[in-house]
């Protein structure tokens, strides 16, 4: 296991063990990295492949094709792999993620997580001597989440292969992790060992800054307290939002004769937004929550029902005043960014903003400070660490004044102390009156943050409560789940 501030080199560490540095991703290499002997940058792509496989933090930007099976024996088959052969392990090895009626299915049509799961299989499948996992399981709800980290470990142990991930999210897999590499800030190692050796090492004074930077569960299980009494909970102001009976299904066809649909992806929501709400929609992935966010705010246009802001339907208002009124930031990061300077990706954002330009400056400064961006702001935003971009796609949307934030796994690639800066940040907003609607899998996030959960399945509300009634739930599924796999005769190992 890695663990590190964002932006430590994490990511590039990986990058470098696999070779993808300097052979893909340039930039000045010194020292080596040897596998069996050999240095992986003297060895060619196909012995690399075969050998090292590697999961990426966005795991759109590891696809090559345009469906799941077609994806799932892209690697097997430049390697050479026989075509039964891989038409057996793609089988097997969905079946074990669960996902065998995805097989058809085409890439662009899965939820963000679904996307990762296959992703994962994929180099599953390959069946390779290293596994490099970047951020695996971020955009995983937490049944998956466990589904695959046991399915991971269990071929390691099967097969004898190493594992090497970066993960901020450590609760379910800490007692299956062998040994820790901690970095700072700076991208030095510096503390290597077993979880004892880390935390003693982190009692020194030299290290204790990198406390804030791991997570919790480092230290044992963490009690979770709610920001919020019990009396916040019912304080919920006027309505802003309201989705009344919304439908939506992806089309299967986009020519000029008739539109077919595939099966409902939201299928009769309701959901009322309040001025006062923290708001988690939750649910397992492919239960539409993303594409609820995309409905809401236009991009996608439901087949039946109505989105009404402020009492207005919203497709008869132009977007511009929408969005002046509500603010999205994508599950993820890049597919907002339009410019080709963190900097410029700022200013845009007030780019209609009545104010002088030494203002807009000063304010895109400050911002950039408050996220830990002002050193990049020169650079790219697409060369930033996943959770870099992910705070700078927040930034953007926080510096105009909407009436409602919309956030896909806001977290997603945060460190423990940037998750808390940018959480309290939503705090703080909150008690100014901005309606806060976040998309998470985080447990933790939702216990502590939340007010109010929406959990969505098969497209409809099964839930609109309290974090208490989600976790009622939650252990009401578990009991399902471990009654069924008593009957099945099976026994999963704890992760």
């Amino acid at each position: 296991m890695i663990a590190g501030p964002s932006g430590c080199g994490k990511s590039t560490l990986l990058q470098v063990i696999n070779g993808l540095i300097p052979h893909i991703n340039e930039g000045e290499l010194t020292g080596r990295v040897l596998f069996r002997g050999k240095d992986v940058t003297d060895v060619d792509a196909r012995y690399r492949c075969a050998h090292i496989g590697y999961v990426m933090q966005d795991p759109e930007g590891q696809f090559c094709t345009f469906t799941v099976e077609e994806e799932l024996a892209f690697g097997m088959e430049n390697l050479g792999i026989d075509p039964a052969e891989i038409a057996y392990r793609s089988e097997r090895v969905l079946a074990e993620m669960g996902m065998e009626d995805l097989m058809d299915r085409s890439l662009s049509a899965l939820s963000g997580g679904q996307k990762q799961k296959i992703a994962i299989a994929s180099v599953l499948a390959m069946e390779p001597d290293v596994l490099l996992l970047d951020e695996p399981t971020a955009n995983l709800d937490p049944v998956s989440r466990n589904d695959v980290l046991e399915l991971v470990v269990s071929s390691a142990r099967r097969s004898g292969m190493t594992v090497i991930m970066v993960e901020h999210n450590l609760s379910d897999i800490i007692d299956a992790i062998d040994t820790f590499t901690v970095m700072d800030a700076q991208g030095n190692v510096v503390v290597q060992g077993s979880r004892s050796d880390v935390i003693g090492r982190l009692e020194d004074p030299d290290c204790s800054e990198l406390r804030g930077y791991l997570p919790g569960s480092l230290w044992g299980p963490q009690a979770i307290e709610s920001v919020w009494q019990d009396d916040d909970l019912t304080v919920r102001g006027e309505p802003v939002l309201r989705v009344s009976d919304v439908s939506f299904a992806y089309p299967l066809n986009k020519g000029f004769r008739k539109r077919t649909y595939g099966p409902p992806v939201l299928d009769g929501v309701d959901l009322t937004v309040y001025q006062e709400d923290f708001l988690a929609v939750v649910g397992q992935n492919g239960t539409g929550k993303s594409t609820l966010f995309n409905v809401i705010f236009g991009l996608y246009e439901q087949q039946s029902g109505s989105v009404e802001l402020f009492g207005q339907d919203t497709r008869t208002m132009r977007k511009k005043d929408m969005y002046r009124t509500m603010g999205l930031v994508f599950q993820n990061p890049e597919l907002q960014f339009i410019t080709n300077q963190v900097d410029d990706e700022l200013m845009a954002s007030l780019k209609d903003e009545p104010m002088s330009d030494g203002e807009k400056h000063d304010r895109v400064s400050a911002m950039l400070e408050r996220y830990g961006l002002l050193p990049y702001a020169g650079q790219s935003p697409f060369v930033l660490s996943q959770g870099q971009k992910r705070r700078l796609s927040v930034a953007t949307m926080l510096l105009t004044s909407q009436k409602m934030l919309f956030l896909d796994e806001p977290t997603y690639g945060q460190d423990t102390q940037n998750r808390i800066e940018l959480m309290d940040e939503m705090l703080r907003l909150n008690s100014q009156g901005v309606a806060i609607v976040m998309i998470t899998h985080d447990l933790e996030l939702i216990r502590r943050y939340a007010k109010r959960v929406v959990c969505l399945d098969s497209g409809k509300v099964v839930l609109d409560g309290t974090p208490a009634d989600y976790d009622r739930m939650l252990r009401d599924a578990e009991t399902d789940r471990a009654s069924d796999r008593r009957m099945e005769g099976g026994r999963v190992d704890h992760v």
